[in-house]
C-alpha cells in the first residue's frame, strides 16, 4: 500500500502518549452514523479529517466514541488512516489494522450530565500499541468496533476538541459495504433535533 503503510507493531505501551487530535464530545440531538466492522464485505464506517502539524506525528493509538446496542464487549477494532480523500474518492491508504482494542466508558458521557440508561450505551473503543509515523499533512481516520450488533459513531459539534485547525472540524466521509463509497457524511444521515451529523468523535494518540 505504499511507502507509508505501517501496521501494528506494539512498540509503545498504552498510555505512553497524549491526544494529538480529537474531534470533540458526543452531542445529543444530532443522529449518529452506523460504525462497525464484521468482514471485508460487511461493514459501515466513517472517516474524519485531521491535520498533522509541521514535523509530523508518531501515532501510538487511535479511538472512537460509539453508542453500542446489543453489541458484545469490544476486543478488536478495524482502523484505517488515509490521505487525499474527497467525496467519491478513497484517496491513499496509509495504515490499517484489525487490532486488539479496549472498551471503556465514554469519558464525556457521565451520570452528572446524562441519565443512567444513556450513559450505559456510550463507550470509547481504543487501539493502543501502534507505531505509525505521519508526515505533516491532512489525513482521515476511521475506527470501527469489530462485532455483531448495533454501533453508532457519536456525532459532535466540537465540544472540548483537541488539535483542530482553528475550530475547523474538516470533512467527514461515509463508506458502507455494497453502497456508495466515500460519500459526504451529511448526505446520508437523517436530521435530528439539532441537525444532521457532519462531524464525529474520533481521535489519535501521539508519542510525547
Amino acid at each position: 500500500f505504499g511507502l507509508f503503510l505501517l501496521l501494528t507493531l506494539c512498540a509503545q505501551q498504552p498510555g505512553a502518549g497524549v491526544i494529538g487530535w480529537y474531534n470533540g464530545e458526543w452531542q445529543s440531538g444530532i443522529p449518529c452514523l452506523a460504525n462497525w466492522y464484521r468482514a471485508s464485505n460487511s461493514f459501515s464506517r466513517v472517516y474524519d479529517e485531521f491535520e498533522a502539524p509541521a514535523g509530523g506525528w508518531t501515532v501510538i493509538g487511535v479511538f472512537s466514541d460509539n453508542g453500542l446496542d446489543k453489541f458484545p464487549e469490544v476486543i478488536r477494532a478495524s482502523w484505517e488512516i488515509r490521505r487525499d480523500m474527497k467525496p467519491r474518492h478513497g484517496g491513499k491508504l496509509i495504515a490499517r489494522g484489525k487490532t486488539r482494542a479496549t472498551q471503556i466508558p465514554d469519558p464525556s458521557v457521565t451520570p452528572s450530565h446524562y441519565p443512567a440508561d444513556e450513559v450505559a450505551k456510550h463507550f470509547r473503543v481504543q487501539v493502543d500499541g501502534l507505531n505509525v509515523h505521519l508526515p505533516a499533512g491532512r489525513y482521515w481516520l476511521s475506527v470501527a468496533p469489530v462485532g455483531e450488533g448495533e454501533s453508532f459513531l457519536s456525532a459532535t459539534r466540537g465540544a472540548n476538541a483537541v488539535g483542530t485547525d482553528n475550530g475547523r472540524l474538516g470533512i467527514a466521509l461515509f463508506r458502507r459495504a455494497g453502497g456508495p463509497a466515500f460519500v459526504a457524511a451529511d448526505s446520508v444521515g437523517s436530521g435530528g433535533q439539532l441537525g444532521i451529523g457532519q462531524h464525529f468523535a474520533q481521535g489519535v494518540i501521539i508519542a510525547k
